[in-house]
Formats: structure tokens, sequence, C-alpha cells
């Protein structure tokens, strides 16, 4: 089984392929320097390949996981991973350390919060949780949301105060991050299972399963009052090129 790479984004050529995984990749993730390639798939294992060697085989394989794979990420000294087996786990680069937080339910989508100090899980209970990155200690939880079936994604805006998850219900939920309440809910022409954040903006991205990828962004293309966060959003489809 391989997986590729594709490098060149205008043309679509493949400019590198990778083996390793024995299943499906579920997840891809570079870290920030683009010199190392993260990989989750259905056979449990992490995979981490240096784009800067010659060689195809992973660098490194993380085989704690008991199940499958489902989400990565990353910043500059360390790794979180998502599993069905309903467990978060943290790997400290440096201190070549693992720290294991259990969740119960399967994970479909980790993320670091903006300062780093935080992961946001989603989990197929209906519920997205704010947990310390090195205590693993529950800061709060956010519900109101369809999920139990699908893998969807959440993230928080570039300043962390909400967090932001799609839902099975053909709609986005924007919760605040302290409170914990429902700030907004964006609704959504068809089902989208990933979204993406600006990184210094209230802007959104959701990519939904017609195809279409749609822009929200706060109305009047003014910046909240802090604190405020986007308590009023517009959409627009972004044109296929």
């Amino acid at each position: 089984y391989q997986r590729r790479v594709r490098g060149d984004v205008a043309s679509g050529s493949i400019l590198r392929r990778f083996r390793g995984h024995e299943s499906v990749v579920n997840c891809v993730k570079f870290n920030k320097s683009s010199n190392m390639l993260l990989s989750g798939g259905n056979d449990s294992t992490v995979r981490m390949m240096d784009l800067k060697s010659r060689s195809y085989e992973p660098v490194q394989i993380l085989d704690d996981a008991k199940d499958s794979i489902t989400s990565i990420d990353i910043s500059d000294d360390e790794i979180i991973v998502g599993s069905v087996d309903g467990r978060v786990r943290v790997y400290d680069i440096r201190m070549g350390k693992l720290h294991e937080d259990f969740v119960g339910e399967s994970v479909t989508n980790v993320c670091f919060s903006k300062d780093y100090q935080s992961v946001i899980v989603s989990s197929s209970d209906n519920t997205v949780r704010l947990i310390d990155k090195t205590s693993g200690q529950l800061l709060n939880d956010y519900s109101g949301h369809t999920h139990s079936k699908l893998q969807l994604q959440a993230a928080s805006w570039f300043d962390d105060s909400a967090v932001i998850s799609t839902c099975e219900k053909s709609k986005v939920f924007i919760w605040d991050l302290i409170r914990g309440e429902i700030k907004q809910t964006l609704e959504l022409p068809v089902l989208a299972q990933t979204l993406s954040v600006h990184p210094s903006r209230y802007q959104l991205l959701t990519g939904d399963i017609s195809g279409k990828i749609l822009l929200w962004i706060t109305k009047g293309e003014k910046k909240p009052e802090e604190g405020e966060g986007a308590k009023s959003m517009s959409c627009w489809a972004l044109p296929p090129r």
C-alpha cells in the first residue's frame, strides 16, 4: 500500500510516493517547517517521513494506538493524535514522553488551541472538549450539535475566543470558549465535514459534500470588538478555478 504526496499544486503531478501504511490513510500533516510529513491510518499507526531524505521509508512509527488514527496536529515540539480507541495522545518530541488521555468515545478530530496550551477534541458522543495539554484536565465541554456517526472537524478562532465545529445536521456551531455557551449557529445548504479558520480574522471556510467551499465572514467585514467574536456572519461561495 502506498500513499502519495502531491507537491506541484498547479499541475497536480506526483512528486514523491511513500511506502508504509498497511491500510487506508485517514489524515496527513506537515510540520511548521514543512520538512516532515506525518500520516495516520486504519493500521493504527502514525508514520513520520523526512522530506529532505531520499528514503521512501518512515523515520519513525508511532504505534501506541489500539484502533484507527483519525486526526493529527503538530507544534514545534509536540504531536497530538486522535484515535477511534477513544484516546488522545500527546507526544513530547524533545523529552521523548507520551501523555495519554481517555475520552471514552471515538475521537474524530484533535487540534491545538491557538496558544498551544490546550487541545480541542471532537468525539462521536455529540461533544467537543477542551483539555489541558499538560495535565489532561477537562477545562470545558461544548454540546448542542449532532455528532455520532461521521468524522467532523473542530477548531478555535485565531484569538481562542470561541470553539467551532461542524454538525451532522448541516450546521456549524460556535461556542464561547470560556462560558461554553452557543454564540451562533450557521445554516449550511448541505452537510460540511471539514472547516478551516483564518489565522488573523474572524473568517471561516467550510467544505461540503456537494463539492463546494463556502467562505463565512463577519458582516460588514469589520473586526468585532475585543471579546465579541463573530456574532453575525455572511456567506459567499468561492468560485472554482
